[in-house]
């Protein structure tokens, strides 16, 4: 009987320490607050890279609350039946949904395995952060500066290809400078930007491309196409060399036809020549379509030509266009 209760206390002493050995750290469980002057997170996972991630990604996510515990918080007051009802909104200038921020200098300060759970803790100082999205915010605007220092050295069409999308620069500032001033103490100034003054370069330089498309009489469909395709990018094209235009292309065509096996084949050799306002060459490419007819030559000229259309939207427009 003695050795039944002996085996018994045994296995439940074996019992309570797998479930000892198997518990998370008091340090994990009751993780030390953010304080003022450091982020602080932890994170688990099944090896210690993992939980290191997971702890980085934490630290973001610290970061994005340090960013909304700044944005307005409003009381609405609403007068339903001789009762005032109070709504709170909460006014947010970052859309949260931005892309995450790789922090530089953390620390992992603790780090334990307990059974196959790996648990971190990670740490930054809130300074280091502030340093580090002043140097990026400092990048943006070179970036910025530089391409508008460039602008009177290079072909507006072509600086205007480069800049087009200034969105993903103008995110990646707004994001900085909101994390800047949710982490920097009141009344610190805030950095320049010169993403807006980019963006109204950009605008700028756009609405001034106008292109003229030179073309012979029986290459008016291609030219139509070439037309739609500029204008799905809101680029002005006008008629003719009397018009003030600032670049033009030309349609340089050869068309060869051949009657062979009751097909009537139309192949066109098609180069296209991009010039400036002065005649100069921006750049150049050969496209070269065929299609064939049971019927007439028109009939195939007609699908040369809808093939041509089909090769620029396939290669790309500018692509296309030897850009």
């Amino acid at each position: 009987m003695n050795l039944k209760l002996s085996a018994i206390f045994l296995g439940l002493t074996l019992v309570v320490a797998c479930q000892s050995t198997s518990k998370a750290p008091d340090w994990y469980l009751n993780p030390v607050a953010t304080s003022g002057a450091s982020l602080i997170a932890v994170g688990e996972a099944a090896s210690l890279d993992k939980a290191k991630q997971k702890a980085m990604s934490a630290l973001n996510q610290q970061l994005w609350t340090e960013v909304k515990s700044k944005g307005l918080s409003r009381n609405i007051a609403n007068d339903i039946n001789g009762q005032e009802h109070y709504q709170q909104l909460n006014d947010f200038s970052v859309n949260t949904k931005t892309s995450a921020v790789v922090l530089n200098g953390v620390v992992f300060s603790k780090a334990q395995q307990v059974g196959s759970t790996f648990y971190v803790e990670a740490v930054v100082d809130k300074a280091k952060v502030r340093t580090q999205l002043l140097a990026d915010i400092e990048s943006y605007n070179q970036q910025a500066q530089f391409e508008l220092d460039s602008l009177p050295r290079v072909d507006p069409l072509l600086w205007w290809l480069k800049n087009v999308d200034v969105s993903s620069l103008e995110r990646s500032m707004a994001s900085r400078l909101s994390m800047l001033v949710a982490l920097s103490p009141a009344g610190s100034s805030r950095p320049d930007n010169l993403i807006p003054a980019l963006k109204e370069k950009v605008a700028e330089v756009h609405a001034g491309i106008k292109v003229a498309i030179a073309a012979k009489p029986n290459d008016q469909w291609m030219k139509k196409s070439v037309t739609a395709h500029f204008t799905d990018f809101d680029i002005q094209v006008v008629d003719g060399p009397s018009s003030n235009f600032s670049h033009q292309l030309i349609l340089d065509t050869d068309w060869r036809k051949n009657y062979i096996s009751d097909m009537y084949i139309s192949t066109v050799q098609v180069n296209l020549i991009l010039k400036n306002q002065s005649g100069i060459t921006l750049a150049s490419n050969e496209i070269i379509a065929n299609a064939n007819s049971v019927t007439s030559y028109e009939r195939a000229d007609e699908g040369a030509s809808r093939r041509f259309s089909a090769e620029l939207k396939e290669q790309d427009f500018w692509k296309a266009l030897g850009l």
